[in-house]
């Protein structure tokens, strides 16, 4: 798993959020609340699951994820319903879905760390 890369995905789902306000284009409301669709999510709910289970940064990614993608999720229903003014607020600096991303991309860097030390 490439968690520099994976970092950088759930930094373009922003810019995808951030892309459908501006556009006033509506988004599925479906697409980010589950934390198991995306690579990320399949690699831990799979092969991550079965090899790092109880090792503390996967089990801290795998929760940041999880909010991560909660957080998503709810942007992209404000989207949905046209509420633009809320979404937009909801992807500011130190709201709850920018300090999800900032925790995901943290355990991401955790995990990365372990993964490596480990393989070392």
């Amino acid at each position: 798993m490439d968690f520099q890369e994976q970092a950088h995905q759930h930094t373009q789902i922003r810019e995808a959020l951030v892309a459908a306000i501006t556009e006033r284009r509506p988004i599925d409301p479906n697409a980010l609340p589950s934390d198991r669709l995306c690579p990320t999510g399949c690699w831990l709910h799979g092969d991550g699951a079965r090899r790092w289970a109880g090792n503390h940064a996967f089990l801290g990614l795998l929760e940041t994820h999880r909010a991560f993608h909660q957080q998503a999720g709810l942007v992209a229903d404000q989207i949905h319903r046209g509420q633009w003014t809320d979404a937009q607020r909801a992807l500011r600096n130190g709201s709850p879905f920018a300090l999800a991303l900032a925790d995901l991309q943290a355990a991401l860097r955790r995990m990365r760390t372990a993964a490596s030390s480990l393989a070392a």
